[in-house]
């Protein structure tokens, strides 16, 4: 049988689209060189009608002649994103796919490039299924007017992967430790595995997140302790190698970063609490206020002793302004010496809000803050102890005593 010579490149449709796509370069190539031969070519054209119709009824409708041109440009993209993928960049080796594989099969591992890649997470938060995006609208994008080359593609692709590895360790781990589902929900993947491996640091392996109360006392623990960092290679003996690069390095982060952190005692113990209940608490969806109280700190109980109303809040914010020793109740006498102090050296406005802040319980920040700012600050300090700093302080304590606890001298025993 006598071979059919080489064929040409065609001189209309394909070769209207010759402005060196890689596709277009991969068909000339093997035309140039033989390995396409004429039979395949006239297959070729047969096939890309059909597909460029199939095309165009997914984005719109295959009866304009606007859908039907960005058919054929979303096809060839395709075909180029695929066949320079395949071949690496290989000319010869693209020729030889076009010859021994269909041609809709190389817009079709164009199409399935891309949806793999929508599949993949966009960052390391773990998703909520019911917030899928469309994927015929992120392929309409990509197909058309922003065509993303193959170095591109594969930068992409590479970065979901990690984010994805990411999302796959922090489930694994979530599962381990019995986070609620719910939990997990457009969290961090770093927070699921801090918290999970900070739990394990503090001697749990499994079955739940410390409490409130018990990451309290670990962190206090952990700073007088004078051993070195426990990170033995028992803590992670049970974890599947497909995620133990991923946790390694976040142990590696924590051993770096959060341990010596915790072993500062520049930073103050009362801080280092509420930081890592901030970035833990939200993983158990069981603790409620009543549960939080467990971790408000040692100085807000020592300054309330449990009194929490308005007027005994009113006093300790008065304690502060003054430069005294907060307390929830104080006498007269105590009282005139604030209102001195204050006439004398000015009101210490930010030790309210930074106590407030650092302090209270996350549930009370808000009202305390406007109880201090939009009432006793300007109603108490501003007006009634600094507008007049010549009057007697005996009235002001009378007017006081309606905002604060202030004991008179003959209330006291």
């Amino acid at each position: 049988m006598k071979k059919n010579p080489p064929a040409t490149a065609p001189t209309q449709s394909l070769a209207t689209y010759d402005d060196r796509p890689y596709f277009a370069r991969a068909l000339d190539h093997g035309l140039k060189n033989g390995i396409i031969d004429s039979e395949k070519l006239d297959a070729m054209r047969s096939e890309g009608a059909k597909g460029v119709v199939q095309i165009a009824d997914y984005f719109g409708t295959a009866h304009l002649r606007t859908d039907l041109d960005e058919a054929i440009k979303r096809m060839v993209y395709l075909i180029s994103l695929y066949l320079e993928h395949l071949s690496d960049g290989d000319l010869t080796r693209a020729a030889r796919s076009l010859q021994e594989n269909s041609f809709l099969s190389h817009s079709r591992g164009g199409s399935q490039m891309l949806k793999a890649l929508f599949a993949m997470p966009v960052d390391a938060t773990i998703p909520d299924a019911e917030d899928a995006e469309d994927v015929r609208q992120f392929l309409r994008e990509r197909t058309l007017g922003d065509q993303w080359s193959v170095a591109v593609y594969r930068a992409r692709h590479a970065e979901r992967r990690a984010f994805q590895d990411e999302i796959a360790a922090a489930l694994w781990f979530a599962g381990v430790m019995q986070i609620p589902h719910q939990a997990l929900i457009n969290e961090s993947s770093e927070s699921v595995l801090h918290a999970s491996l900070l739990t394990r640091i503090a001697g749990r392996n499994e079955g739940s997140l410390l409490s409130a109360e018990e990451l309290k006392n670990f962190l206090k623990s952990y700073r007088r302790s004078r051993k070195k960092s426990p990170l033995g290679e028992s803590l992670l003996e049970d974890v599947p190698q497909a995620h133990r690069a991923v946790i390694v390095r976040h142990l590696n982060i924590m051993d770096a970063k959060d341990l010596p952190r915790i072993k500062d005692t520049t930073v103050a113990f009362n801080d280092l609490v509420r930081e890592y209940h901030d970035r833990f608490h939200p993983l158990s969806l069981s603790i409620e206020v009543s549960d939080y109280d467990t971790m408000v700190t040692d100085e807000w109980r020592k300054v309330t002793r449990g009194k929490t109303d308005s007027d005994s809040m009113n006093t300790v914010f008065l304690c502060l302004a003054a430069g005294m020793a907060p307390k929830p109740e104080i006498t007269s006498t105590e009282a005139k010496a604030a209102i001195q102090a204050i006439r004398k050296d000015g009101a210490s406005i930010k030790k309210v809000p930074e106590f407030i802040l650092r302090s209270a319980p996350h549930q009370m920040i808000d009202g305390l803050l406007s109880l201090w700012e939009d009432e006793f600050l300007p109603e108490m300090i501003e007006q009634l102890i600094l507008e007049n700093p010549d009057s007697a302080p005996e009235p002001v304590v009378r007017l006081l005593s309606e905002h604060c606890h202030i004991k008179s001298p003959s209330r006291k025993k």
